[in-house]
């Protein structure tokens, strides 16, 4: 067996999404883990310097970048929109001679397995153990190393066009004013479909109906609120559109099985930002 496929890996947090406004930046940074990162949205200039090595990658949706530990690395986000990144950190258990010409950047394509492994590990982040989140972040890296990443002529399984569109359209809606009403009504218009078809839609895609998906979502963006601004949780609660800071403390809850408050605790302390209740892995 080759070296690569000895290859056996540990997480050292949970596979995770994060969001930056236009304009942000991450780092300088001295990476002290192996991480791999895929965009989900928007573009990105990586920059990294190693003993022997300094340079600058352009990232895009569609691409995987492997961070190396023991260099100092930093990321510029996009100027004109948001981006959206997944994200987890790993240790390899023994050291690999070859590691140092390990690619550091691959396309990811409909036909290969990094879309399915990173919705996976993302999906299932919090709910299978830990053995199997290593098992699978182990295949991730084998075939990132050997480039042995085709799955031959599987159909990629995306969203109905309808809910991509609503998706979307959501998205943006939040971004731009997460506090305004969202009816419906208004997302299976911008979904060009009748209210009826998209909660069908909905519900095959996603097992949530639109009013859940739009909660979800709401939910989320005051989770990423709580990680990177100062507002009080009575502020977010009316930037994210909910009626009263307790409505939204028991939604967050029932979502993230902690409070505002208990969340914002645990992200001072160092632990890791929990995955978002509604993933969003659909490509704009």
């Amino acid at each position: 067996m080759s070296e690569e496929g000895q290859l056996r890996v540990r997480l050292v947090d949970l596979p995770n999404v994060a969001i930056y406004p236009p304009g942000a930046a991450f780092g300088p940074r001295d990476a002290t883990s192996w991480e791999f990162v895929w965009l989900l949205e928007g573009r990105a200039t990586y920059h990294f310097e190693a003993a022997n090595e300094s340079g600058e990658l352009e990232l895009a949706v569609g691409q995987l970048l492997l961070c190396r530990p023991d260099e100092r690395d930093w990321f510029e986000w996009d100027t004109e929109g948001r981006t959206r990144h997944g994200y987890f950190h790993f240790t390899v258990d023994s050291p690999h001679k070859n590691s140092s010409h390990w690619p550091r950047l691959r396309a990811i394509s409909d036909n290969d397995l990094f879309g399915p492994l990173t919705r996976h590990l993302l999906t299932w982040s919090e709910v299978g153990d830990a053995p199997q989140r290593d098992l699978a972040a182990s295949l991730f890296l084998m075939a990132f190393v050997s480039g042995q990443s085709n799955l031959g002529d599987v159909p990629p399984q995306r969203a109905p066009e309808p809910v991509e569109r609503a998706m979307q359209w959501l998205f943006t809606r939040l971004e731009d004013d997460a506090s305004s009403p969202i009816s419906v009504d208004a997302l299976a218009r911008a979904a060009f479909v009748s209210p009826e078809h998209l909660c069908r839609l909905f519900k095959t895609t996603t097992d949530h109906s639109p009013f859940e998906v739009i909660r979800l979502a709401r939910l989320d963006r005051a989770a990423s609120l709580l990680a990177k601004t100062n507002s009080s949780t009575g502020e977010i609660a009316r930037m994210t559109g909910f009626a009263s800071q307790s409505h939204f403390s028991r939604s967050f809850k029932e979502a993230y099985g902690t409070s505002p408050r208990d969340l914002r605790k645990k992200l001072e302390r160092g632990e890791a930002m929990p995955p978002p209740r509604l993933l969003r892995t659909w490509h704009s």
